[in-house]
């Protein structure tokens, strides 16, 4: 009888634990499945903010849009920052590199903007994609990293791929060119800052800042560079803020929930909206070029990526 109960205690036991690892991976699974879906939506999210600021380059110049798109970012964040009651998270440790952070990122953000006003959508946002390739080039004097050869040629690589997006026979817009490549190079200095920082600042924290010293810098250059929004170009105004808040909200979510190799890569889509929003409102099939272009340059930062991630691993092995 002792024997029988042992028995079935020991069979319910194991079972639990069974069930309980088998909950565990549904969990993880479940999780991450929402971070691809989060992914997914950082890519439209992003792409139709670019959408949007194409739309209002009609009117007005790209560091008039960056104001509004600041503008109306930074008052839902302080919103949801009270709401919340984190508005303890505005204090930070570190104010100058929170200041340089911020002066990259709205140079950064102007030149992206300017770019998708010069170019098509599908090749602006292949030459924006150039960012991984500066982050590899500026980590050595920057950082103090060790950039090997393989991911040298990757580098090399990616660099090709914008001279194939190049129509040189016809009439290419060369400063468009000029301004996507610099919005890349400002963009891997976002990317440089944010290692600079690491993780002594809440994410919140840095995002407040950057949109409060991007606003105050672009404000001032209002009275001298700025137009008065139509009506319509109000709708497209809280658009760019709400759908570029909403792409930062879920790509920290993506993040948190995926690894950075799967969200990377997904992250890429955003070349899919870029080209469908080309043809739709503007009737423009991009050209052959720019996809081959576009997948040479991907192609060449997954393989960084690949490379960044196995050395991690390596490391921590």
């Amino acid at each position: 009888m002792r024997l029988f109960l042992w028995s079935s205690s020991l069979f319910f036991i194991r079972n639990k634990a069974h069930d309980a690892v088998m909950d565990e991976g549904t969990n993880n699974k479940k999780t991450l499945y929402l971070g691809v879906i989060n992914a997914l939506l950082t890519a439209f999210f992003i792409a139709s903010m670019n959408l949007f600021g194409k739309l209002l380059g009609d009117n007005h110049n790209a560091v008039e849009i960056t104001f509004y798109r600041n503008l109306i970012a930074l008052f839902l964040l302080l919103v949801g920052l009270v709401l919340f009651r984190k508005l303890y998270l505005l204090k930070t440790q570190r104010p100058f590199a929170q200041f340089i952070r911020a002066l990259v990122g709205t140079a950064g953000m102007v030149m992206s903007i300017w770019t998708y006003i010069l170019l098509p959508m599908a090749e602006a946002t292949t030459l924006v994609f150039t960012a991984p390739l500066f982050v590899v080039i500026m980590s050595y004097p920057f950082l103090g990293e060790r950039v090997g050869l393989w991911r040298s040629l990757s580098v090399m690589t990616g660099f090709i791929g914008v001279l194939v997006l190049i129509d040189f026979d016809g009439d290419y817009n060369m400063i468009g060119l000029l301004i996507g490549l610099l919005a890349g190079l400002f963009n891997a200095g976002v990317a440089i800052c944010l290692r600079w920082l690491g993780s002594s600042e809440n994410a919140s924290t840095t995002v407040f800042y950057f949109l409060f010293y991007g606003l105050v810098g672009t404000g001032l250059c209002l009275p001298f560079i700025g137009t008065i929004p139509s009506e319509g170009d109000y709708i497209y105004i809280s658009a760019i803020g709400v759908v570029g808040l909403a792409g930062l909200l879920v790509k920290t979510q993506a993040y948190r929930q995926g690894s950075a190799a799967t969200i990377s890569a997904i992250s890429y889509t955003m070349i899919i909206w870029a080209a469908l929003f080309d043809y739709v409102i503007w009737a423009m099939l991009p050209r052959v070029e720019v996809f081959i272009g576009a997948f040479i340059i991907i192609a060449s930062n997954l393989f960084i990526l690949w490379r960044e991630t196995r050395k991690t691993q390596q490391t921590t092995s």
